[in-house]
């Protein structure tokens, strides 16, 4: 198709949030569109009243509009917007798509377009139970954290694997945790240490964390080895830490959770998680002896 010139005034932007922020690679974009123009053209369908619905190039248009630009190159798809997002999805076999923004995506086609999961991942040539956990994902995340992964203030990474398990679990506290990541911009490390020493601390040491994490997290690393260790050796050292508090918690928490009402079942459930979980420990232990002995990893 031959691109056309549009005004960036006729642009509907109302897939804009299908797709996160990333402020890094905006700022590259919009350097080399500054100095040598736009390179590519975006995709847009037709919308209402002469104006175009974006579908790809949310951020070449973002960068137009801040350099102070007229007009896009566009080539026009004469097709729906739910379809043409089906198509752009599929010719990148959705290559640099997060989780979140599949998430989205999905949520898109089947509570704003009214495709049924099965159709919309024959559409996107996903399996329906792929389409119903991507939907769960987004609509499971607390508001405040599908808003920072939007805006680039938070990972997706972040958000999948350490948020969305917490939020499920603790309720308000998630979201109480969520705006405290926002806020602070914590690193996913920090994120995971705030999440593990939440399932071990009390109701206290609970709400004082998350009153200011900032302060908890100062606290710890205050308490990180100083001498000889290096910056891995003191990392290994807080994780073997870790690991400790996660054990004494865990045990606590099983002698509450699995009485003597819990079924046969269920305890057949725990038990390749225990043997798993176990011969890791061994396999951890004695690499520790090997190390503390000098002897170096067996």
């Amino acid at each position: 198709m031959t691109p056309v010139e549009l005004s960036l005034e006729s642009l509907d932007l109302q897939y804009a949030g299908l797709r996160a922020r990333r402020p890094e690679q905006e700022k590259r974009l919009m350097a080399s569109m500054g100095d040598g123009g736009q390179q590519s053209p975006v995709v847009v369908v037709p919308g209402e009243a002469g104006r175009y619905i974006v579908i790809d190039g949310h951020k070449r248009v973002r960068a137009l509009e801040k350099l102070k630009a007229d007009c896009v190159r566009a080539v026009v798809w004469a097709m729906k917007g739910p379809e043409a997002l089906v198509t752009m999805y599929q010719m990148i076999s959705g290559t640099g798509w997060t989780a979140v923004e599949e998430g989205w995506l999905v949520w898109e086609l089947v509570r704003k377009a009214g495709f049924s999961v099965t159709e919309t991942g024959r559409r996107l040539e996903r399996s329906a139970g792929w389409v119903s956990g991507r939907l769960g994902l987004v609509e499971g995340l607390p508001e405040a954290v599908l808003e920072g992964v939007r805006t680039g203030k938070m990972g997706a990474y972040v958000a999948t694997r350490y948020l969305m398990p917490f939020a499920r679990a603790n309720g308000a506290d998630g979201e109480r945790l969520a705006e405290k990541v926002l806020e602070n911009g914590y690193r996913s490390r920090e994120v995971e240490t705030l999440c593990r020493y939440y399932e071990t601390a009390g109701k206290e040491g609970r709400r004082k964390m998350l009153e200011d994490p900032t302060r908890f997290l100062k606290a710890l690393e205050s308490t990180a080895p100083v001498g000889d260790l290096g910056r891995e050796e003191a990392r290994c050292f807080k994780d073997l830490e870790l690991i400790g508090h996660i054990s004494m918690g865990l045990s606590g928490r099983l002698v509450g959770a699995m009485g003597r009402e819990t079924s046969t079942a269920a305890r057949d459930q725990f038990r390749p998680a225990w043997e798993l979980a176990r011969g890791r420990w061994e396999a951890l232990s004695k690499t520790v002896a090997a190390v503390l002995s000098g002897r170096g990893v067996p």
